[in-house]
């Protein structure tokens, strides 16, 4: 399929911040910046979505989101494409996506030099304006430890891996029913092995250990959920180190605030981070300068303003 089809408009907190053109086969939509649309906020997954042209119009599939895509107000099943109609809304995260048929694509009016004599120098200057940084990403309660239930029967399961003539033994069936409560607990961890090596899932005590496999350095200090977030993404932060991306991503997840990244114009290979002060508390200045210095290229340097 050749051609646009229309485009989306992204909008977030009620102002547009971009417009798309869907002019390619496939349209990726996630975190990440390796996405053709990449949308920084930690409710959009890595590989959050996915927008295919078909002849019948464009195509929306949730790739299997950790939280999940609305559609008209809908939630959007995992692998499920569905038909985007004209002036549909679709809500991944925070960020509304409209999309706009091509026919609904109004064309600029034609610049007409007559009814304008006014001079190109004595023009209006384009005023850029700023947003302030985004406010701090809350922290999640740590996760709940389900304790072990026993087995409360008057004999065991056991019994009937047993010959007949031994189920009706009520002495045997309570014997039995001691090993039971020891060895099935074991057998069901050995089932969900792999529960134990997944940091969104594993106990608590280990994510020290787990860390320890990428060498990533853990505080005592930082809540569960912070820790659990830091192993779990800490491939890809390491594949995204000295990026915009990724040492925003590091903020966030080890301070618990979100940082607003910016260039200075008239200062090469000097870039200015910009991080709101939580109204629960103060900034750790420290912290975010050694999560900088660690995360961003070697040769540049960094401007740190904390806004009140």
């Amino acid at each position: 399929m050749s051609g646009a089809v229309g485009q989306l408009i992204v909008s977030l907190e009620g102002n547009v911040i971009q417009t798309v053109v869907l002019n390619t086969p496939v349209l990726t939509i996630g975190r990440t910046p390796d996405n053709a649309l990449a949308l920084p906020h930690p409710m959009v997954s890595r590989g959050h979505a996915e927008i295919r042209l078909a002849p019948e119009g464009p195509v929306i599939t949730d790739l299997g989101s950790s939280n999940g895509t609305t559609v008209g107000g809908e939630p959007l099943p995992a692998h499920q494409p569905r038909l985007l109609v004209p002036g549909v809304v679709v809500a991944i995260g925070p960020f509304l996506l409209t999309y706009q048929s091509a026919g609904m694509v109004a064309a600029p009016p034609p610049a007409d030099v007559a009814d304008d004599p006014q001079p190109l120098e004595q023009a209006a200057p384009v005023v850029v304006a700023t947003t302030p940084p985004p406010p701090p990403v809350p922290a999640k309660p740590p996760r709940p430890s389900l304790p072990r239930v026993p087995i409360h029967a008057p004999a065991s399961a056991y019994l009937r891996d047993l010959p007949v003539i031994y189920h009706e033994n009520d002495f045997l069936g309570r014997m039995l029913l001691v090993f039971e409560n020891i060895w099935e607990p074991l057998e069901l961890r050995q089932d969900h092995i792999h529960l134990y090596f997944d940091p969104r899932t594993c106990p608590a005590s280990f994510l020290p250990w787990l860390a320890s496999w990428v060498d990533l350095p853990l505080s005592p200090h930082w809540p569960e959920s912070r820790v659990r977030q830091l192993v779990a993404e800490a491939l890809d932060l390491y594949r995204w180190r000295g990026t915009r991306y990724g040492l925003t991503r590091m903020l966030e997840i080890r301070t618990g605030l979100s940082a607003r990244i910016d260039e200075v114009p008239d200062q090469p290979w000097v870039f200015k981070v910009t991080i709101q002060t939580p109204s629960e508390g103060g900034v750790d200045r420290a912290l975010v300068e050694e999560v900088i210095n660690a995360h961003k290229p070697a040769h540049a340097g960094y401007i740190l303003e904390v806004v009140e």
